[in-house]
């Protein structure tokens, strides 16, 4: 993490909630890079009880707001002051799931509320829903998990201990994040979603192939067995003298593409 002197913002406590050690490099990387108001305080709490990891976080805190993170995802350095700069009680960046079709972690309320706020059929938000720019008020029932939320310590009082809680909406699974949700809405705060920030997940997956139009292309295989095959994956040859594969885009050829395409 990197103090930053001056930033104009109070501090706070960054919380990860991990087991021993980081499960991706990815994710050190983008803590040691961070940048911070000065004087704010990182907590690693390290256990298997995720809940009671996340709950020893907001305890140990200080200063005047509290950053969630999870040791499966890498950010941008400035990301934090950008969620700062923003100046509302609670703001969430899009992380996205991590099993095919890798959808947002974010779930519409039940079509029926009077069978309860919590249902098995609840539908999981489109990325075409979220692709305006701007802050987004989570509507009120709808669910996103903790993954990068920023939450002011104002709201943390309000909830009082425990802050984070298992088994509320389905005694057989955790789901803390989406109970966190649940309560601060019911507080009267509005979720303030960034859709101009993506979360990466980081995660192991299998890597295979599969036909596609009678050719075998690059498929993504997940823990659960789903396959998501990606034909435009395969790069171009370029035959004739000195023939080689033509390379991927990377972010660098993704950014001025949009850049291009904002100026005409």
């Amino acid at each position: 993490m990197i103090h930053l002197t001056d930033s104009g913002y109070p501090a706070g406590t960054i919380v990860v909630a991990a087991a021993t050690q980081p499960r991706f490099y990815e994710f050190q990387m983008s803590v040691n890079n961070v940048g911070a108001p000065a004087g704010t305080k990182l907590l690693i709490e390290r256990s298997c009880d995720i809940t009671q990891n996340f709950n020893n976080g907001v305890r140990d805190m200080t200063g005047s707001w509290v950053w969630f993170l999870g040791d499966d995802h890498s950010f941008d350095k400035n990301l934090l002051m950008r969620f700062l700069r923003h100046n509302v009680d609670v703001v969430v960046p899009i992380a996205p799931c991590k099993v095919a079709p890798f959808m947002p972690c974010m779930m519409h309320g039940p079509e029926d509320p009077s069978k309860g706020f919590w249902q098995e059929d609840m539908l999981l938000y489109d990325w075409d829903e979220l692709s305006a720019p701007g802050l987004l008020a989570l509507p009120k029932g709808d669910f996103i998990g903790q993954a990068g939320m920023l939450v002011k310590k104002r709201v943390l009082d309000r909830i009082g201990y425990p802050w984070f809680k298992c088994g509320q909406l389905d005694p057989g699974r955790l789901q803390e994040d989406m109970m966190f949700c649940h309560e601060i809405q019911s507080l009267g705060y509005t979720v303030w979603v960034d859709r101009e920030v993506i979360f990466d997940h980081h995660f192991t997956m299998g890597i295979t192939a599969r036909k596609h139009e009678g050719k075998w292309v690059p498929a993504l295989k997940g823990a659960d067995d789903s396959v998501m095959v990606l034909p435009d994956a395969k790069p171009r040859l370029n035959r004739g003298s000195g023939a080689h594969w033509h390379r991927l885009p990377d972010v660098g050829d993704y950014r001025k593409r949009e850049a291009l395409k904002a100026v005409a």
